[in-house]
């Protein structure tokens, strides 16, 4: 038979477990369908968190970030990614994806709709 002690602390774990997933800004249990971001909302978060690396317009010109990471406005590599795609590597960095461990996962910074509008914004860019 278990002390009483470690029941109390299995009870309490699975409460913390709990309360982890009401606190945590979201899930990212789902996709959501393409094309729902909102580019506006979607400029400023990538001014924030994506233009040091990936540049001002996307075209991997960053000032502080070096090695020198893709262009994401390249005709024929970006319009050929599927949102799904630049979520998941959002969500999970580069390094899930074969790319450079520098890119970040922001998967407890950015909530689902934010990385929709990410997106959104990154495809209203022009491409060269």
């Amino acid at each position: 038979m278990a002390p009483p002690i470690r029941g109390l602390g299995i009870r309490l774990l699975i409460i913390a477990a709990g309360l982890v997933g009401t606190i945590a800004p979201t899930s990212h249990a789902e996709d959501p369908p393409d094309g729902t971001g909102d580019a506006a909302n979607g400029a400023g978060l990538y001014k924030r968190y994506c233009r040091g690396c990936h540049g001002v317009d996307g075209q991997g010109d960053g000032l502080v970030f070096m090695p020198h990471v893709n262009n994401l406005t390249k005709k024929g590599y970006i319009d050929q990614l599927p949102d799904r795609y630049l979520r998941h590597v959002i969500l999970n960095g580069g390094e899930s994806v074969g790319k450079s461990a520098y890119m970040p996962s922001f998967a407890g910074t950015l909530s689902d709709q934010q990385i929709a509008d990410v997106i959104a914004h990154v495809r209203s860019l022009p491409t060269y």
